[in-house]
């Protein structure tokens, strides 16, 4: 039962830190974005690792999800990066 109610929590933290890495959440908790970025990802690998070993294979699924998205937006952020027209002074 409590590692129940400890693998919905760490969804929701999960989650929680998902939109506060955005760039509202990073001027609202007066963070620069990319160490919201950093603390995500190792919140991810540490909870993925937890779900492992506590064999929670709904929380890796999560986790899986989460990594593969955050993969995509990084890839599309450096092909926006790579596309647009950089200014020279």
């Amino acid at each position: 039962m409590i590692l129940k109610v400890l693998t919905f929590g760490a969804i929701a933290l999960l989650l929680l830190l998902r939109l506060a890495r955005t760039r509202f959440g990073a001027r609202l908790l007066g963070v620069p974005q990319r160490v919201l970025e950093i603390v995500f990802l190792v919140a991810l690998v540490l909870v993925g690792v937890l779900a492992v070993i506590f064999e929670q294979w709904i929380l890796l699924a999560v986790v899986v999800i989460l990594l593969v998205l955050s993969g995509v937006e990084e890839l599309r952020a450096r092909g926006r990066a790579a596309r647009s027209p950089r200014s020279t002074r």
